[in-house]
């Protein structure tokens, strides 16, 4: 048969699968993955790769749909690629997670139940990192050329953005902060930074919200100006700090487009917003930093934790190992269950806001070190009776698996971002039948989107 590349052809939608694809079948039999389309859908879809056992391809028109189809609540949906699923309730969302986790963990013999939902669906990330763009305009309109803007990547893009507002799923708070800055981006008369020529002046906006504690941080990135200080930015500080509690300007003059903290300059407030997690009915508080990792769904995140006391059932006598800790949020919820904590993290940065968490919370039992798990594992022999493990999502080092196979601790908690690594991980930790997988329990924290964690339970056979 000759290749169907960029050429139109109808197809029907069988499943969803991870990631956020749509898994259909062309006429020859052979599997075809696009986005956009609900099971049993027909559209017709443009084929950009044609491979002898799959093909990919872009949705162009739907031509019958699903009674499971609702109408996206944001107009960028589709092109942005913050959200995949607004456009189905999200009790349909919930079911396609917890399939995609069933499917690839298909290998277990544990009963997989349906994935915890979010307690919020909309508004629900305490963060969210725009990127400044120019965009181009048609010569027809009244407005300028090149006028600024402020967005999200489109789907598949380094270059293309989306407009914001609107955005449904950051907090309310975060959005109002946006439009303050965005406009005074713009009464500027400045440019936003080109990631291909490398010039121009305004290039992120990352901002966090406590949503426990009503905290709100601007960081405006820019490129490095010799003939700008921080009273350029009096104006927005003023509109800004009736409701936030802390102001940034960062510089940055490197290409990549990640924000890099070169030079950082506090305009107004706390140099940290805080936040509270109630776990086990006991509140804990943390200190954010404008660069530390905090789980973006508050409310969610809590729900998480308290999986993970659930599935592990803690006692006082034993011991927790928190590898890939972060900040150290999961280790210092679970200290009050435990004999002592120790908590492995390869971002300094992390360790450094972990040791403050566990001091503002008085936890003396939790000890933290700045290392990369894979080579933490290689100088320290200590034994743990618990070890919870909280990848990237690349999953686990191989020589990581073998040292908690060498730990030999009673029970392993693994908390996932993603079920296709997880998959594979599990396979290898369970492969010479030391552990056994007890329990497997998905957690939404990201309604809208494909994502899911799934939080799993081994113990030693």
């Amino acid at each position: 048969m000759s290749s169907l590349k960029h050429k139109i052809i109808k197809v029907k939608a069988e499943k969803i699968v991870f990631p956020g694809n749509v898994l259909c079948r062309c006429e020859d039999g052979i599997a075809l993955f696009t986005e956009g389309l609900l099971p049993g859908e027909e559209a017709e879809v443009f084929v950009t790769r044609d491979k002898k056992t799959y093909r990919e391809a872009k949705l162009e028109k739907i031509l019958t749909s699903s009674l499971l189809r609702i109408e996206p609540k944001c107009s960028s949906f589709g092109k942005c690629g913050g959200c995949s699923f607004e456009h189905t309730a999200y009790e349909n969302q919930i079911k396609f997670k917890t399939d995609c986790v069933k499917e690839l963990l298909n290998f277990l013999d544990t009963e997989i139940p349906q994935a915890k939902q979010s307690p919020v669906q909309w508004n629900y990330r305490n963060k969210m990192e725009f990127s400044f763009y120019n965009e181009l305009l048609n010569s027809s309109t009244v407005q300028p050329l090149n006028r600024l803007s402020l967005g999200l990547h489109c789907k598949g893009s380094f270059y293309k953005y989306s407009e914001v507002p609107p955005c449904y799923i950051a907090h309310e708070d975060i959005i109002k902060a946006c439009e303050i800055v965005k406009k005074f981006a713009i009464n500027t008369g400045l440019k936003a930074y080109n990631n291909k020529s490398h010039e121009g002046f305004f290039r992120h906006l990352v901002l966090r919200k406590g949503v426990n504690t009503g905290d709100l941080l601007v960081n405006i990135v820019t490129n490095k100006q010799e003939d700008i200080n921080k009273n350029f930015f009096d104006s927005a500080v003023k509109q800004l700090s009736s409701f936030c509690s802390s102001i940034y300007w960062t510089q940055n003059s490197k290409f990549s487009d990640a924000v890099n903290a070169e030079n950082v300059t506090l305009l107004y407030g706390n140099e940290n917003i805080t936040e509270t997690l109630t776990v086990a009915d006991k509140q804990f508080n943390f200190s954010v930093a404008p660069f530390s990792f905090f789980q973006t769904n508050t409310k969610a995140t809590e729900v998480l934790y308290n999986t993970v006391i659930e599935l592990l059932h803690p006692t006082k006598q034993d011991t927790l190992l928190d590898m890939y800790c972060g900040t150290g949020a999961i280790g210092i919820c679970l200290s009050p269950h435990v004999r002592s904590v120790v908590g492995v993290e390869q971002v300094k940065e992390s360790i450094e806001s972990a040791k403050h968490n566990a001091q503002i919370n008085n936890i003396s039992n939790i000890e933290f070190f700045a290392q990369p798990a894979q080579e933490w594992v290689k100088k320290n022999n200590k034994k743990f009776d618990y070890v919870i493990i909280d990848p990237p999502r690349a999953g686990l080092f191989e020589n990581v698996i073998e040292h908690l196979l060498f730990l030999n601790p009673k029970k392993i908690v693994y908390v996932s971002c993603n079920p296709s690594t997880l998959a594979r991980d599990l396979k290898l930790i369970t492969k010479d039948e030391k552990y056994k997988v007890i329990k497997v329990c998905p957690v939404d924290m990201f309604p809208q989107t494909y994502h899911i964690e799934t939080v799993v339970l081994l113990e030693k056979i």
